[in-house]
C-alpha cells in the first residue's frame, strides 16, 4: 500500500501520456542562484551524510565510501520522482557549469554514467534509465553543484516513443541525415574521433544543439569514451564560452532493445517557453541553425 508522499505514476486520460506524481520533491533543498557555497552544498565532498549511501562511485583506492576521496559519485536521489531515481553527482570541487569540469573528468563520469544505466537496466520493471542534467535555476536545479540524474522508467517517454515510430517509418536514419549535411550547410561545431557536435536542422528553439556518433549502429554502452568525453567536453565549452554561461537542460535519448540513432540533445534556457509551445506542443524558433553554430563555434575558439 503506498503512501501519499510515495512517487507514482499516473495516465493523463486525454492524451494518454504518463505523468509521474512526485509530493516529497516540494521538500527539496534549494542551492542555487547565490546559495549553492561548497559549505552548504550537500554534493560536496565532506557532505556525503546529506545524501543517500552511495550505489557506486569512482574514488582513490584510499578512500571509503560515503567519505571525501571521489570524482564522481552515484547515489539514490533523496527526493524521488519514481522508484528507481539516482543522482550522480560530477567533480569533487563545486562547479555550477559543465565546462569547468576537463575531458579527463568527463570521461571517469561517463564511465559511471554508463554503469549506472546497464545497473538500473537490470532492474525487474524498467525499460530504460533515462539520463538528464539541470543545470542553473532557470533549467530546473536545485542544487548547483555539477550532477545529472537518471530515472528507470517502465517504458520510454512519449518523446522517444515517437521519435522510434518516426525513424522506423522513413527510408532513411533521419540523424544520419542532419549529421551528413551539417558540414556543408555550416552546422557542424565539432567533431571528435568518433562522435559530431551540431546544430540540427530545424531547431526546435534557439540555439538546440546534439552529440551524436558518427556510426548509426553505435551503442552508447560500448562507445568510444576518450572520443565521447572530448565530444562532450567541446559542448560544453562552446555552450558556456558562446552563449555566455546559460542555463541549459541536457538529455540522453536512446531505445533500449530498439533500433534508434543514440543522441544527447542540449537546450539552453536563453528563450521563453509560451503558449504555443506548452499549450500545442509546437516551437517558434527565431534562430536559424547555422547562426547557433558560428556562435558555439567562436566560443570553442576562443577557449583555445
Amino acid at each position: 500500500m503506498t503512501t501519499p508522499d510515495e512517487p507514482r505514476r499516473v495516465i493523463d486520460p486525454t492524451t494518454g501520456r504518463p505523468i509521474l506524481m512526485a509530493p516529497l520533491r516540494q521538500k527539496r533543498p534549494m542551492h542555487t542562484t547565490g546559495a549553492g557555497s561548497p559549505s552548504a552544498c550537500p554534493f560536496c565532498p565532506g557532505n556525503e551524510a546529506e545524501t543517500p549511501p552511495e550505489v557506486d562511485a569512482v574514488r582513490t583506492a584510499e578512500s571509503r565510501a560515503d567519505a571525501p576521496g571521489w570524482s564522481a559519485r552515484a547515489f539514490p536521489n533523496k527526493f524521488p520522482a519514481c522508484t528507481h531515481h539516482e543522482v550522480v553527482a560530477e567533480g569533487a570541487r563545486h562547479h555550477e557549469q559543465p565546462a569547468d569540469l576537463d575531458v579527463t573528468a568527463w570521461r571517469v563520469c561517463l564511465d559511471l554514467w554508463q554503469r549506472r544505466v546497464r545497473a538500473i537496466e537490470r532492474r525487474p520493471g524498467v525499460a530504460c534509465a533515462f539520463l538528464f542534467k539541470n543545470v542553473g535555476a532557470l533549467a530546473g536545479a536545485s542544487i548547483a553543484h555539477n550532477h545529472s540524474q537518471l530515472l528507470g522508467l517502465d517504458d520510454l517517454p512519449p518523446r522517444l516513443q515517437l521519435e522510434v515510430t518516426t525513424a522506423h517509418a522513413l527510408p532513411h536514419c533521419p540523424w544520419c541525415t542532419t549529421l551528413t549535411a551539417a558540414e556543408a550547410e555550416g552546422r557542424l561545431v565539432f567533431r571528435s574521433a568518433a562522435h559530431v557536435v551540431l546544430a540540427p536542422e530545424p531547431p526546435k528553439l534557439p540555439h538546440e544543439t546534439w552529440l551524436l556518433p558518427t556510426r548509426c549502429d553505435d551503442d552508447f554502452l560500448t562507445t568510444d569514451l576518450d572520443s565521447l568525453a572530448t565530444a562532450l567536453h567541446a559542448l560544453f565549452t562552446a555552450v558556456a564560452r558562446g552563449l555566455g554561461r546559460p542555463a541549459f537542460n541536457l538529455w540522453l535519448h536512446r531505445a533500449p532493445g530498439r533500433r534508434l540513432h543514440w543522441h544527447f540533445e542540449l537546450q539552453p534556457r536563453t528563450g521563453q517557453m509560451a503558449g504555443l509551445e506548452l499549450g500545442g506542443d509546437m516551437y517558434i524558433n527565431s534562430v536559424p541553425a547555422a547562426v547557433s553554430a558560428a556562435r558555439l563555434r567562436d566560443g570553442l575558439r576562443s577557449a583555445h
